[in-house]
């Protein structure tokens, strides 16, 4: 298992870049970068939900959302990312001229007004090539930040993959891939823009308010492929002034360790506290963003969080917890330790039937690797039928 992801990063020459677009800019109307000169429409990002995604002019080659941002765009990677039905993701953020991040221990981490983060889903025909070329684009996601906070906007690629068109009310599309050898069929879904603030909400206060699921300190550290170079991604982040705030020592982030598909043939050799730190590390970017105090499901009582302690409160990870919000059918606890198959949340997890499916949205097939990481976690519990709590 490889601690580490060698990923292109591409942030470029920045202030060349801004030199060649005519000035710093702003985050609106205000800004010396003119549209016409191949710079983004940071205008229009402001103040229109854009029909078509090239409006905006974010890329390069407006047919091609996975490489050559515009202007500063930076392409970031997670350690391990939420599952969607074995797409690959292609994301970059880009933050006004000017402006900077802010780090933040837990939370995601605060942008600008002016800022748009792009993420791209593209289904590969085999899941063993991936890769724009092995691929079909399906669609691209935005949140913008404007004055008044994120705003998200969902657009669909047509079927020569020219254009991708703006469709707050969702998809459905067909699509079809071999993984691990088996053919699989089933209907991809877009999310509408309402689904979209579901899963991104966040309770502040008692108020809900839209927020960022991966560009969080514990996904984003770690290392990154820059030219000939491995270097750390948020600290090539600071160096090119983009981040503010961040420790002096990046190295002691705790950090959701690294977990892709082929990662799955080596649980059997990780120790008890790897297999929990994975395990935890994967249902916090697939779950908790809902299943926390802040969260949509936060009425739930299961809070998934990274950063919680699973030795101080296993009952808030589920073990031994009687459900609150679901009926369970014939299963009583949301993890009974040493057993999965008795346990709701790997039952939920293991099915795509409506109303016991979980998550609810963004899953069409099962994540085998996802399960078996799960299941491992739960059948190492030693046993107990919590009969007695």
């Amino acid at each position: 298992m490889s601690a580490v992801r060698h990923v292109p990063l591409c942030l470029g020459l920045a202030a060349l870049l801004l030199s060649a677009c005519g000035g710093s800019g702003g985050s609106g109307g205000g800004s010396n970068c003119e549209f016409a000169n191949g710079c983004i429409n940071r205008d229009a990002l402001m103040r229109t939900n854009a029909p078509t995604l090239s409006t905006y002019n974010l890329f390069v080659d407006p047919a091609d959302p996975t490489a050559n941002p515009r202007e500063n765009g930076l392409r970031y990677e997670l350690t391990t990312s939420l599952f969607s039905d074995y797409t690959s993701k292609y994301r970059f953020i880009f933050v006004p001229p000017g402006q900077h991040v802010a780090w933040h221990d837990q939370e995601a981490f605060d942008f600008p007004v002016g800022t748009v983060i792009t993420k791209t889903f593209s289904m590969p025909e085999d899941t063993a090539f991936t890769g724009p070329e092995h691929e079909t684009v399906l669609e691209t996601r935005l949140l913008i930040r404007r004055s008044g906070g994120w705003v998200a906007l969902p657009y669909v690629w047509n079927a020569e993959r020219t254009e991708a068109v703006l469709r707050v009310t969702g998809a459905s599309i067909p699509v079809s891939l071999i993984h691990n050898g088996a053919q699989r069929a089933f209907t991809y879904r877009v999310p509408d823009s309402n689904q979209c603030a579901a899963c991104h909400q966040k309770r502040t206060d008692g108020v809900p308010a839209m927020s960022l699921i991966g560009p969080k300190a514990r996904f984003l550290n770690r290392e990154i492929t820059l030219g000939d170079q491995t270097v750390s991604q948020l600290q090539h982040w600071i160096d090119a002034g983009v981040l503010t705030g961040a420790p002096p020592v990046l190295a002691e982030v705790d950090t959701v360790p690294a977990y892709e598909n082929e990662d799955a043939s080596l649980i059997d050799g990780m120790t008890d506290a790897a297999l929990l730190r994975h395990a935890k590390g994967y249902l916090d970017i697939n779950c908790a963003h809902c299943h926390r105090q802040e969260g949509s499901a936060s009425t739930s009582g299961l809070f998934l969080e990274f950063w919680r302690d699973f030795a101080e409160d296993p009952e808030r990870h589920g073990v031994c917890k009687r459900p609150i919000a679901y009926g369970g059918g014939h299963l009583s606890y949301d993890i009974v330790p040493g057993d999965a198959e008795a346990s709701i949340l790997f039952y939920r997890m293991n099915t795509v039937a409506p109303g016991h499916s979980m998550p609810t949205l963004g899953k069409a097939t099962l994540h085998d690797e996802g399960l078996a990481l799960v299941r491992a976690w739960i059948d190492r519990m030693p046993e107990d039928d919590c009969n007695g709590s």
